[in-house]
């Protein structure tokens, strides 16, 4: 293939990775061999549904330098590496997906892997660093010692999966998402006795695992809804549309917490409820949501914390400088200045919690640590997040 097909098959397997629910907004990255000296990847910080072939930024595998003013992904250095070590790998896609980010924050070295034709009998856990560094691709060399398949797990970061084409590259992470969710379903039914896996009861037993919660657990979640910030008031959403005054001090219900947030916190335009069954079982359990994905402390930060009860005040307090809040019994209410952060902010939180709840299966998460989280939100608020807008 010639530079411009491959800089359109990399864009077409950007578009794939969200539509398949790899990862979501500039989360991830992809990128195809060119021959033996370069290759083509997408660029830092964009959004894969406006990308186009004139983004895709080519480097040289020797030393991952490229020319023009668009930056390849930070990740550059993974993608170099594989086509380095492995001559007959042509195509490479760092994934951001759900089972396989529980396990990469679950206490593991590998995960079994046996049945899955391109994964090899385990996938190995390479070790921790921050996104882009060289601690990372360290981590991800050392590990591909010990791989005799396609994909890599990287510690609270996600999967890098690699292959010969665009296809046998997919077809590595959607076994990887497949044997993921296989090992945590079969490790929640060897502790719990279950003969099958229900997901309901998986949520559950997750709750009864709290100390002193067992009682805690619920069926449904209350509704507070979602909302948009209008003029002097703002948009109850549904069907239909309420529109509310924010000096109404006649409101009453879900609503008086939308009245409050929006008048606390004027860099919040927008309001999304979330009662995604993690999110809603770890609501029930008065616990915070802690950084075990790096997509979570680059977009929420150091935590989401848990309102005390779901009382006007107490989601107001909690919510403080934050851009989610966890409500008893509720999920959570995710924050933002645009619609496009707060689905973003919604969609992490939710990974999140899968993952928080997974890695209980496992005794407990490999959390990341405070200075690592407040550097990685400093470099997102200052940058990233202004590219995917």
């Amino acid at each position: 293939m010639n530079t411009q097909m491959v800089k359109e098959l990399v864009v077409r397997a950007g578009q794939e990775l969200v539509k398949s629910g790899l990862a979501a907004r500039t989360w991830g990255n992809v990128s195809c061999r060119l021959d033996e000296n370069f290759f083509a990847i997408t660029p830092s910080g964009r959004s894969y549904e406006i990308m186009g072939p004139e983004d895709i930024v080519i480097c040289r595998i020797e030393d991952c330098t490229y020319e023009g003013n668009i930056k390849p992904s930070s990740e550059k250095k993974i993608h170099a590496l594989l086509y380095k070590t492995c001559p007959d790998v042509n195509f490479v896609i760092h994934t951001h997906q759900p089972a396989a980010s529980v396990l990469s924050a679950a206490d593991i070295n590998d995960m079994p892997s046996k049945g899955f034709n391109l994964l090899g009998d385990k996938v190995p856990v390479a070790a921790y660093g921050l996104p882009g560094t060289n601690k990372l691709t360290n981590g991800v060399a050392k590990a591909l010692t010990n791989c005799r398949g396609q994909a890599v797990i990287m510690s609270n970061h996600g999967a890098i999966c690699f292959g010969k084409d665009y296809e046998e590259t997919f077809s590595a992470a959607q076994q990887l998402e497949e044997a993921c969710l296989a090992f945590v379903h079969s490790r929640y039914m060897t502790l719990s006795s279950a003969s099958a896996y229900n997901e309901i009861n998986f949520y559950k037993y997750y709750v009864s695992l709290i100390p002193g919660k067992k009682s805690a657990i619920a069926d449904e979640p209350i509704i507070l809804g979602s909302s948009r910030r209008s003029g002097k008031g703002f948009i109850m959403e549904g069907d239909p549309e309420t529109a509310f005054r924010l000096d109404d001090r006649t409101i009453s219900g879900a609503a008086l917490i939308h009245q409050a947030i929006y008048i606390n916190r004027k860099d919040v335009n927008f309001i999304r409820q979330t009662s995604d069954s993690g999110l809603f079982a770890i609501s029930l359990t008065n616990r915070p949501l802690i950084p075990l994905l790096d997509d979570f402390a680059q977009i929420v930060g150091l935590s989401a914390r848990s309102a005390r009860s779901s009382k006007t005040a107490d989601v107001v307090k909690a919510l403080k400088r934050h851009p989610a809040v966890l409500i008893p019994g509720s999920g959570a209410l995710c924050c933002a200045a645009t619609a496009d952060d707060a689905n973003a902010v919604k969609a992490i939180m939710e990974k999140n919690a899968l993952a928080q709840i997974g890695t209980q299966m496992f005794g407990g998460g490999r959390a990341i640590s405070r200075l690592d989280s407040l550097i990685m939100h400093l470099v997102y608020t200052m940058s990233y997040s202004k590219k995917a807008n």
